[in-house]
């Protein structure tokens, strides 16, 4: 039995999106951060750490957005998420590494500045910062696309709709994506089409633009 524990555009976007790609039977189980449910009892004794997405697969816990996208691509390696060369599998890591280490990072200091400081001066200076840290992060993002239908090449992968949640958020953030990111915007509208991102971008109450 698979449980994702998922609250709407965050990051648990992603794994949402490839467990309707796999098409196995799985649960998603709202969570909605907005509300504060990841500090209840009932989610805590799930994980913790107070976070989505989690992954309950048998009884066993798995978070983070790259180990899940991992077990997931990787562990059904015939659905044809996953790269079949060791390299192209390790680029994969590398990617999604860096968008949860780095990019996500800059994201919170937008969205969650009082996570790094308690002065609102401070607070401004941080989010003022990670803005301009994340731009130079998204540009890296475009060019990687260049040229690319999708981040392995031709190959659709679980680095795909991670890539979209990012592409969400800078909308969110007020970024005009379609100006300043071209190569992002036809990629994100490429796995957007796909019917599987459709129904899942429909159960969460969501668009790719906001």
């Amino acid at each position: 039995m698979i449980k994702l524990y998922y609250s709407p555009g965050a990051c648990s976007l992603a794994p949402h999106i490839v467990l309707e790609e796999l098409g196995i039977a799985f649960e998603s189980v709202l969570v909605s951060l907005k509300d504060g449910e990841q500090h209840k009892a009932d989610f805590l004794r799930v994980n913790p750490r107070a976070r989505v997405p989690a992954l309950v697969v048998d009884g066993k816990l798995l978070t983070e957005c790259p180990a899940i996208l991992t077990y997931l691509g990787g562990g059904y390696a015939a659905r044809g998420l996953w790269p079949k060369e060791t390299w192209k599998q390790a680029e994969a890591l590398s990617l999604m590494s860096w968008l949860s280490s780095s990019v996500h990072i800059a994201v919170a200091g937008i969205f969650r500045p009082e996570r790094y400081s308690a002065d609102m001066a401070a607070k401004e200076s941080i989010n003022a910062t990670s803005k301009a840290t994340l731009l130079n992060y998204y540009a890296d993002i475009e060019r990687m696309l260049t040229g690319k239908s999708f981040f392995a090449g031709s190959q659709y992968t679980v680095c795909d709709p991670y890539l979209l949640v990012f592409y969400r958020w800078g909308h969110r953030i007020g970024v005009d994506m379609k100006l300043q990111f071209p190569n992002w915007t036809k990629h994100a509208l490429r796995v957007a089409s796909r019917p599987t991102v459709k129904r899942v971008l429909e159960v969460e109450g969501i668009k790719i633009d906001g």
